[in-house]
């Protein structure tokens, strides 16, 4: 029913005012008495109220729709349609793997969720003291840019390249411009299965990228990193990992796990086995900090001398300090 009063743009109109049926039927484009109907079941469900000829949203949901909780509803629906559901569970159960892009037409809406959600994590991930010598940050599938964003106003010295889809990019172009800082973010389009991480980069960061991938796919990208950059340099990874927080995993936490094992990736690693994946590729894990208000934890980690399988090599950020 949400999704309904969604689809016809009402939860945006009465998070304005409070409006009639007629209003409302002739905003949405439906006949006036099934308009009535549709709301009257609202109001059994608790997600309208009514006050004399004029319906309102309840007290809840208008926190909600006026917080920006609108954009993560609509992805979420998306999610239920295509894969976080029985179906879509058993077929994960029984070796499909759906990419881990989500549909085009939610993009927009993922680019808001994001922006969002990096306001309240980013500044965790902004007080760790090892981007303070860093000079050009690889924010890959970054998104919206809102950590790229805050990085650089803290950074003064640090640029930062988002790398994403190109449809993602183009939300992305907006933020980087609102906040003024298109002469120190760059935009390069990147697609997060297969394509190598460019050089030129001495940090990198990957915010709620891993719990997208299964384990190969995980190692995969890992593997990318870490070829990508040189010894000493280190890597950010900001992401759900169980156990890491104190007590039972929230609600939260649990549905996600749900989301996960609905599209194939299976992301349930702990703090321990994820240090494991990175080690594996040549990144040593240097901390991990719990962030309690997203129920999230920030994993600093550097790569270790010498790439896996090859002889250790000159460092890279110790050749970039010495030409500057």
């Amino acid at each position: 029913m949400i999704e309904a009063a969604d689809e016809l743009g009402l939860l945006t109109e009465l998070a304005r005012e409070p409006l009639t049926p007629t209003e409302i039927a002739d905003r949405a484009k439906i006949d006036r008495t099934m308009a009535y109907n549709f709301l009257t079941v609202l109001v059994w469900n608790g997600i309208l109220t009514r006050n004399g000829d004029h319906f309102a949203l309840d007290e809840a949901l208008h926190t909600e729709v006026t917080s920006g909780a609108l954009p993560l509803l609509r992805i979420e629906g998306w999610a239920t349609r295509d894969h976080l559901n029985g179906t879509g569970i058993v077929a994960a159960l029984r070796g499909h793997r759906r990419p881990p892009e989500i549909d085009d037409r939610y993009v927009g809406a993922l680019a808001e969720a994001m922006l969002r959600g990096a306001r309240a994590s980013a500044p965790h991930l902004a007080r760790l003291p090892l981007w303070r010598d860093r000079a050009h940050l690889a924010d890959l599938a970054g998104g919206s840019g809102g950590y790229a964003i805050l990085l650089c106003r803290m950074y003064p010295r640090l640029r930062a390249t988002v790398y994403d889809r190109r449809e993602m990019l183009e939300h992305t172009a907006r933020a980087v411009a609102d906040a003024g800082l298109d002469d120190r973010i760059a935009l390069e389009p990147w697609e997060l299965r297969g394509d190598p991480v460019p050089a030129g980069h001495d940090c990198a960061l990957l915010s709620h990228v891993l719990h997208l991938l299964d384990a190969s796919a995980r190692a995969e990208l890992l593997g990318r990193v870490r070829a990508a950059l040189a010894e000493g340099d280190p890597v950010v990874v900001h992401d759900f990992l169980p156990g890491t927080a104190a007590g039972a995993p929230s609600p939260e936490e649990a549905a996600s796990a749900i989301d996960w094992l609905a599209n194939g990736s299976g992301f349930l690693p702990g703090p321990d086995e994820l240090g494991a994946e990175m080690a594996t590729a040549g990144i040593s894990v240097r901390g991990v900090t719990p962030i309690a208000a997203t129920r999230t934890a920030v994993v600093s980690a550097a790569c270790t001398l010498g790439l896996p399988g090859r002889h250790s090599s000159p460092s890279g950020s110790a050749e970039r300090k010495a030409r500057r």
